[in-house]
């Protein structure tokens, strides 16, 4: 059975139980009183459960009906979802605390301000996960990151897939799973490929000086060795560029535009690529190996 599957028939008992728990509360729990639990803590677990039903009720219907005005389906989100869901999840937490405490019989007024300074403390302590939080709400409500964007953050660079109450999670190009802190998210530089206006792929990459004779050679080289993928490439978007000059090597990026921007296919011609800049090494070193034999 489906994780899906089990939240569904849990909201589903949920809804079936609510009028239940709302009666009891009418009532005073008059048809309850002959399994002598305390009237008091009775309350407390009806109170809970009701404002549980309530919370995922809300969020259930805030989160369809904004599925269907954008046009996603129900196992899509985006940033406004996360949002919501990281709210749901604050709320929630909220509601269990204080459940917790008004069932061990403790006065939620007196109890908070008595311990003030406790709180203080343990604000202090956890002021890290505190502004990962908030830096959440902040990149989750704004409209500069999308879920399913294809960013580049703190040197790492894939395809935003969640953003929770603490993490920012990221699908980099070898399928790994990058999880980044909230605030380092929110506080440093963002590149964000999706929201250029024309999407360029770039494929970058090292090779020795001695390798290479010249620039355009090798760029006609790249070009050819992927003609295969030709009538999916916006024609004339190819480009070659050399990004830094060091002693030993230069840093080249190839750039070229997909018609429509595909995930797979990036990575399909990125393996090409790739392969065939290694192979060009390899001839370019047997050819090195020739010439210094006809020299001796």
């Amino acid at each position: 059975m489906s994780k899906r599957l089990v939240k569904q028939l849990l909201r589903i008992l949920g809804w079936i139980l609510l009028p239940l728990f709302v009666y009891l509360k009418i009532t005073d729990y008059y048809i309850i009183e002959s399994w002598k639990m305390p009237l008091r803590k009775t309350d407390v677990i009806v109170n809970f459960l009701i404002f549980l039903i309530t919370l995922n009720t809300i969020v259930y219907i805030m989160a369809g009906f904004y599925r269907r005005r954008k046009g996603l389906d129900k196992r899509q989100n985006d940033n406004l979802i996360a949002g919501i869901n990281n709210i749901y999840y604050l709320i929630l937490l909220g509601g269990i605390v204080a459940g917790l405490l008004l069932f061990l019989g403790f006065d939620l007024f007196t109890f908070f301000t008595s311990l003030s300074i406790f709180a203080a403390a343990i604000a202090v302590l956890s002021k890290d996960y505190i502004s990962n939080i908030i830096s959440g709400m902040f990149i989750a409500f704004s409209d500069e990151i999308n879920i399913g964007d294809t960013v580049q953050i703190a040197g790492k660079k894939g395809k935003v897939i969640d953003i929770t109450l603490s993490k920012f999670i990221l699908l980099n190009d070898d399928d790994d799973y990058v999880i980044l802190p909230n605030s380092t998210v929110f506080s440093n530089e963002i590149i964000n490929y999706t929201r250029r206006e024309v999407r360029k792929t770039s494929i970058d990459f090292e090779i020795d000086i001695k390798y290479m004779k010249n620039v355009e050679e090798l760029e006609e080289d790249l070009i050819a060795s992927i003609t295969q993928y030709h009538h999916l490439i916006r024609p004339g978007s190819f480009r070659l560029k050399i990004v830094d000059i060091k002693k030993d090597y230069v840093s080249m990026k190839f750039q070229y535009i997909l018609d429509q921007p595909d995930r797979e296919m990036e990575r399909d011609i990125r393996r090409v690529m790739v392969r065939r800049v290694v192979q060009v090494i390899k001839e370019h070193q047997e050819l090195n190996y020739i010439e210094n034999d006809e020299k001796l």
